[in-house]
């Protein structure tokens, strides 16, 4: 995604891994692939690859980080994977090595310049950055910054710390976070100031949140895995695997839907392909995203 410029605001995309991850039969169990070719029109070549790229049920998605400037503040939404940690939810995603910090850097911020990571959940893919290795120790990444996590969201990690979703994230990137310290255990209407506050949106799990953005005239909203492909915006009720309330996750995407739908407000979800930026627009009794022009 190029820089998104919202007012005087801008954002910017640090991608940390791309490639096949969802498999449409396994990961929506109420989907099809047939439903979901209907909507093919609108989604390729963005969010679904031409016919004959990958095979039939198999769906790209991304990792990716967000960089928000304000003139007051440096702002990182979720933190993807992180390196040298070992996982079970996904091959490619154990012991990772990337150049995650280099591209932040490239875009002219130094980790101890951001202030603050704001989790919109706490699951392995959303925190991993949130700590690195040093010295045999997991640290905070982000020294100077406070960590903003929904006390709900963390209540209820701390008390399945296990889950397969968290995979260990719960260990090594969340509890140093708070042993460090810089963690704010926040309610889910919590704001950073009156351009940045959080939007409750549970149902991928109890404490999940999306975070709004208002520069000037503009505004975007960030929707974590609220979504975590386009199809579910033609098809909201297609619920995940990993949804903890599959009924509660669907309410909150159709809320989601109708606040955006027609706007000028950007949708930026967590695992959405490049370019990642979108409107809602209406499409019939339903709803498809139209990409950002660039």
């Amino acid at each position: 995604m190029k820089t998104l410029q919202l007012g005087d605001t801008t954002v910017d995309t640090i991608v940390e891994w791309t490639g096949p991850l969802f498999n449409v039969r396994d990961f929506f169990p109420t989907g099809s692939w047939e439903a979901l070719e209907t909507q093919r029109d609108w989604m390729e070549p963005h969010f679904l690859t031409p016919k004959g790229e990958l095979p039939d049920g198999l769906l790209k998605a991304s990792l990716h980080t967000y960089l928000i400037r304000t003139p007051q503040h440096n702002i990182l939404i979720d933190t993807c994977m992180g390196n040298h940690k070992e996982r079970t939810i996904f091959d490619e995603w154990s012991m990772m090595n990337t150049d995650y910090l280099a591209k932040i850097a490239a875009l002219g911020a130094k980790p101890e310049e951001i202030d603050f990571v704001m989790c919109t959940h706490l699951h392995v893919d959303h925190v991993g950055w949130n700590t690195q290795l040093e010295n045999g120790r997991w640290v905070p990444t982000f020294p100077n910054a406070r960590y903003i996590f929904h006390k709900t969201e963390y209540d209820h990690w701390a008390e399945n710390p296990v889950h397969h979703a968290m995979d260990g994230a719960f260990e090594d990137s969340v509890i140093p976070i708070v042993d460090a310290g810089l963690a704010d255990l926040v309610n889910a209407d919590h704001a950073i100031d009156d351009r940045i506050w959080l939007e409750p949106t549970p149902g991928h799990t109890p404490g999940h949140v999306s975070i709004n953005l208002k520069s000037g005239n503009d505004s975007a909203l960030f929707t974590g895995d609220s979504f975590h492909h386009p199809i579910q915006v033609a098809f909201p009720d297609w619920g995940t695997s990993v949804d903890t309330d599959t009924a509660l996750s669907s309410a909150s995407r159709r809320k989601t839907l109708e606040k955006l739908c027609d706007t000028d407000s950007y949708m930026l979800a967590a695992h959405f392909m490049d370019p990642t930026a979108a409107h809602v627009v209406r499409n019939g009794d339903s709803w498809k995203l139209k990409v950002r022009e660039v």
